[in-house]
C-alpha cells in the first residue's frame, strides 16, 4: 500500500506527459499561422498584380498587355490563381481595373481544394497616357 502511494505522488515524467497532451495544439497553431502567411502573400500578390496591370494598361491602352502583366506578376503559385481582369472606363481617359483571383487554402486536401477557393477582388485606378 505504501509503495503504491509513493508511486502516485512521484511526479517524475509529468512534464513529458503534459507536453504530449499539448503537442497537437502546437501543431494546429503553426498550421494556422502558416495559412495566415499564405493568405497575406496571396492578397499582397493580387494587389501588386492589379497595379502592374494598371501600369501596362495606362501605357498601352491594350487590355491584353494588362492581362499578361497581371499573369506575370501572379506567376505559377499554388496559393493564388488568375481568373479575370475587367477594365471599366470612367471617362476622360480614366479607367478602373478589377482583378479577380482565387486563393486556395494550403492545408485543404487536393480533392476539395478546387471547390473551396476564397475569391479575391482587387482594383486599381489610372489614366491612359497615350492619345487614341
Amino acid at each position: 500500500m505504501m509503495k503504491v502511494k509513493r508511486m502516485i505522488k512521484n511526479e517524475k515524467g509529468a512534464i513529458s506527459i503534459e507536453f504530449l497532451g499539448i503537442l497537437p495544439f502546437f501543431f494546429m497553431f503553426f498550421l494556422l499561422l502558416w495559412q495566415v502567411v499564405g493568405t497575406g502573400y496571396a492578397v499582397f500578390t493580387a494587389k501588386t498584380a492589379v497595379n502592374d496591370a494598371a501600369k501596362a494598361y495606362g501605357a498601352s491602352d491594350n487590355i491584353n498587355e494588362a492581362i499578361n502583366a497581371a499573369k506575370d506578376t501572379l506567376g505559377s503559385s499554388n496559393v493564388i490563381e488568375y481568373k479575370n481582369l475587367v477594365p471599366q472606363s470612367l471617362g476622360n481617359g480614366h479607367f478602373k481595373l478589377v482583378l479577380y483571383t482565387d486563393h486556395y487554402l494550403t492545408f485543404v486536401p487536393e480533392k476539395w481544394r478546387q471547390n473551396l477557393p476564397l475569391k479575391l477582388e482587387q482594383e486599381a485606378y489610372g489614366k491612359v497616357l497615350i492619345s487614341p
